[in-house]
């Protein structure tokens, strides 16, 4: 595969996601996106959970996984630590749709192994995200075809990271905002797949074609 078909799967990653959230979030009344957790789609016994934890989590994993192959290999040219990062990190993502949580009386059921699981997942992606994101730069600076994108990787990550850090803050001090959990999540997952989004773009217009 060339650094486009790359692009574009990291793109049509971000679009599947944020459209199943909706059209899956639509399809129950009773679901309110400033106070459901996305997860709360997926879980044991809830409608439709396979077809969101499909659609919704394991699809755009694997799509972000398959760009971020691209992603690294066209910055460092092989499978380094920036590889697996990013890698493990969308694979963790796509794994929260294998894995879902339980919930009993609008609770997650935390002794529940699938939780664990889940729960285990959803931390470790963002995670791992994170330190790819800052060692992005560092490769950068090293790859002459990449090179002057060092400087907006900067902003990206800070603006990206910084965000989504922000986001979980912000949730845990400010009372307005303790009783909109859904929608401080949903800031989390607009930054996590807008660095993704922009990546891709990246690789789509000005990143080097892979030979």
């Amino acid at each position: 595969m060339n650094e486009r078909m790359y692009g574009t799967m990291g793109t049509a990653a971000f679009v599947i996601f944020w459209v199943a959230l909706f059209a899956f979030g639509a399809a129950r009344p009773e679901y309110s996106h400033l106070h459901k957790a996305v997860s709360e789609l997926g879980v044991v016994g809830a409608p439709n959970a396979l077809a969101w934890n499909v659609i919704g989590f394991i699809v755009p994993g694997l799509l972000l996984a398959f760009f971020s192959a691209g992603l690294a290999t066209s910055i460092d040219g092989r499978r380094g630590v920036l590889w697996w990062l990013l890698v493990l990190s969308t694979l963790c993502f796509a794994a929260t749709g294998l894995v879902p949580g339980e919930m009993h009386n609008g609770s997650p059921m935390l002794q529940s192994r699938l939780t664990q699981g889940h729960l285990l997942m959803a931390n470790l992606s963002p995670l791992l995200w994170i330190i790819a994101s800052f060692l992005l730069i560092r490769r950068v600076k090293k790859n002459q075809n990449w090179k002057s994108f060092a400087t907006r990787a900067v902003v990206y990550a800070i603006v990206c990271v910084g965000g989504f850090i922000l986001s979980i803050v912000i949730a845990g001090i400010i009372p307005v905002f303790l009783h909109t959990p859904g929608l401080n999540q949903r800031f989390c997952f607009a930054f996590y797949f807008c660095w993704f989004l922009i990546m891709s773009l990246h690789l789509l217009s000005t990143a080097p074609r892979v030979k």
